[in-house]
């Protein structure tokens, strides 16, 4: 998908460049909150981690029309600490704080169906930085997350006095996460893969009458993605055993208010 993701953003540039003089351009820049949720569970089902917290962040976006076609390009970016609550390797409880960024990069395009109905699909880039603290005997934990989604959906507008209203679902399809992972130098740097994923996206966006420049954005995404394989790890270049990502579910509901222009 990776290849699909380049392919997809050359046409959007490509299409930008087609009939500056004609188009019609809308953009928005706003600020918004994420609260995020990560959970790891071992093979029997039992939770191994759990990392929650809200991070605040920046939404920008751009959208350009022809006929009954919308391409759109947007850009979200959140950064913060979460709660962290896991258990070490000996199965001691542990807590501490994970500092974290999330990036998406999305490319897509929607035709306008009868009755205020809509069909879309896009192209996103996840990327996804995760720094866990070292708390008491623990060491801390630097891991890097990339990975691509396909997003088809279908939403349906309406528009009564108190203004416009979408609603939206989709079904997302994610490339394996390709992971980089630090040990605070206790060990040699690792990389492994996770699996490809399956995921759901519900949201809703409102323009009010009363500030039609003005949108108001909500929307929630489930993906739960399976135990990876096992990957060595080494100490200086020596053989020091094996690690692997356990199955892990990723949510979150993201709030966002943005100026129209």
């Amino acid at each position: 998908m990776t290849l699909l993701f380049r392919a997809g953003l050359g046409a959007f540039l490509s299409l930008m460049l087609i009939h500056p003089a004609s188009a019609q351009w809308q953009g928005k820049a706003g600020a918004g909150l994420r609260e995020l949720s990560h959970t790891e569970n071992d093979s029997g089902g039992r939770r191994l981690v759990r990392e929650s917290g809200w991070l605040p962040g920046v939404a920008l976006g751009a959208a350009y029309t022809s006929g009954n076609v919308t391409w759109s390009a947007a850009l979200d970016w959140y950064r913060g600490d979460i709660d962290y609550r896991g258990q070490t390797q000996a199965g001691t409880a542990a807590t501490s704080t994970t500092e974290t960024a999330l990036a998406t990069l999305h490319l897509g395009a929607s035709y306008a169906l009868q009755n205020g109905y809509s069909a879309s699909l896009a192209l996103e880039g996840d990327y996804w930085k995760r720094h866990i603290l070292g708390s008491g005997a623990s060491v801390g934990l630097q891991e890097r997350y990339r990975s691509e989604r396909l997003v088809a959906g279908l939403g349906k507008t309406w528009h009564p006095a108190a203004g416009m209203v979408t609603a939206d679902i989709a079904v997302l399809f994610s490339t394996p996460e390709r992971m980089r992972v630090g040990f605070s130098g206790a060990l040699d740097q690792a990389s492994l893969r996770t699996k490809s994923a399956p995921g759901i996206r519900i949201g809703a966006r409102h323009r009010p009458a009363f500030a039609p420049a003005l949108e108001l954005r909500a929307y929630f995404d489930w993906m739960k993605i399976a135990r990876s394989e096992d990957v060595p790890v080494t100490r200086m270049g020596q053989f020091a055993g094996t690690i692997a990502q356990p199955e892990h579910v990723r949510q979150g509901l993201t709030l966002s208010v943005s100026t129209l222009f």
